[in-house]
């Protein structure tokens, strides 16, 4: 056990100066031109083709017919998928020793509370299934020491950096499992820069106030749903913490969160777009005009329904994406579902990388919905900015079924609100055109947060038609 204990203190001693050199050489490339950095991503997916050609199946096969040389373009390569990947696990991933029947045996039996590693040598994650599909995946020691150097340059970009006498504190407020990314990445970050408080968002609203307030962090980092529940808490007294730096992560967080956020602990919130297969794709500067794309790790594109790149400006109906980092299970032209849409203009940090201006949510999520003309296509933020204004409403939670919109909402203070809830939707519906949908609104004590979808709350629940 002596020598277990030795062997595990040298890998942790080895996986934290990884992070701090890979930190290290992403700061210094946020001083590189685009065209520097460019140069830089195409001989990172040579090389990492090359690899992948080698030990791959999955892709071997997928590129028997591509070129692979210095002139490859990536929109040269096939999209894949979370089917594709999870449907092939075992020809995708680049070691031969890994196969899906066993990594989802042992993320079953996985400690709740450890940050072991499959074969000694990968943790395995997985997602939340809000799509429909629940996701595998697996990061190397290399691989993982990358994502946690990309939250400390997260850290770093919204001005959390350690200081000489007293720690930070910063409290975490995500996913109660280790088989979840909000989870894991703290437990495996416990670096000792700062003092880290995980909360399990599944554990109620009050014990998360209480704790909170025993702890009084400099720091809060919490999903958007959660900060909104929390502003309103300090708001009205039962929460007193007064963090110097919020940000938000998970989910969306819309206009109405952002000012509310602002009015009860009077900074400006940050956020983060991060994936279970990339952990870090996107953070807020300090100019708050949107998210850079930390984009010397992958390589993002921004495209329509025929997969055709959308000009800066313009809204996309799907991104994807290349890791330049995954190795073990590579992600190459990986599609997810994300409608992000570039600015036209950089950011005045100066920073070399893209500028999101808007993240639009699941395509899966919009709703198409009858009209007078015929079908009125709506973002689900339409409906969270009407909710949101009306006073007196916590918490919400949208479900359309192919016919009727039925909403659930949490009264604060003023249990007659369903009424004004109908009428508001109604009003916001009628204006862009769809005036024929069905709303049934009812009443409720809490919105139930599902530990299996790491606690997370989709702004919008869609059931094809014919399924229950």
């Amino acid at each position: 056990m002596a020598q277990a204990d030795w062997l595990g203190d040298l890998r942790r001693l080895g996986e934290l100066t990884g992070v701090g050199c890979r930190y290290l050489a992403m700061r210094r490339r946020a001083h590189w031109t685009r065209d520097r950095l460019e140069a830089y991503r195409q001989r990172r997916l040579l090389d990492l083709l090359a690899h992948t050609v080698a030990r791959s199946p999955f892709y071997r096969k997928l590129y028997e017919r591509i070129r692979i040389d210095e002139t490859l373009d990536v929109r040269a390569l096939p999209v894949i998928s979370k089917r594709d990947l999870l449907d092939h696990f075992d020809e995708v991933v680049t070691d031969p020793r890994l196969k899906r029947a066993e990594v989802e045996r042992y993320l079953e039996a996985a400690p709740p509370d450890r940050d072991d590693a499959y074969l000694d040598r990968y943790r395995v994650l997985a997602t939340a299934g809000t799509t429909g599909l629940r996701g595998l995946f697996l990061f190397d020691r290399a691989e993982w020491t990358a994502e946690l150097a990309n939250v400390l340059r997260w850290f770093d970009i919204i001005g959390v950096r350690p200081r000489p006498f007293g720690r930070l504190k910063i409290s975490v407020v995500g996913a109660p499992s280790t088989v979840h990314v909000s989870r894991r990445l703290p437990l495996s970050g416990e670096f000792g820069l700062f003092r880290l408080q995980h909360l399990a968002v599944t554990s109620g609203l009050d014990q998360i106030v209480d704790e909170l307030n025993r702890f009084a962090p400099d720091i809060l980092l919490a999903y958007p749903t959660v900060a909104r529940l929390l502003a309103i808490e300090q708001q009205q007294g039962r929460l007193s913490i007064w963090p110097s730096i919020v940000s938000t992560h998970s989910e969306l967080l819309t206009p109405q969160t952002r000012r509310l956020i602002r009015a009860a602990w009077r900074v400006p919130p940050f956020d983060h777009y991060g994936l279970t297969e990339i952990t870090t794709v996107a953070v807020e500067c300090a100019e708050h005009r949107g998210l850079h794309l930390l984009d010397d790790l992958f390589i993002a594109e921004i495209v329509d329904d025929r997969y055709e790149p959308v000009a800066p400006g313009q809204a996309g109906s799907r991104l994807l994406l290349t890791s330049l980092v995954r190795r073990a299970q590579p992600l190459i032209r990986y599609e997810v579902s994300d409608r992000l849409r570039l600015s036209p203009e950089p950011c005045p940090c100066g920073r070399p990388f893209p500028l999101v201006a808007e993240i639009g949510g699941r395509s899966e999520e919009w709703l198409s919905l009858p009209g007078r003309s015929g079908p009125v296509v709506i973002s689900p933020l339409v409906l969270s900015a009407t909710l949101e204004e009306i006073a007196g409403l916590q918490e919400f939670a949208l479900h359309w079924d192919g016919s009727t919109l039925k909403v659930t909402v949490v009264p604060a203070s003023r249990p007659s609100l369903r009424g004004e809830v109908e009428a508001r939707l109604r009003s916001t519906l009628a204006a862009m055109g769809a005036d024929r949908t069905e709303i049934l609104v009812s009443l409720a004590e809490h919105i139930a947060r599902r530990a299996e979808r790491m606690g997370k709350v989709r702004m919008l629940e869609t059931v094809p038609p014919g399924e229950p």
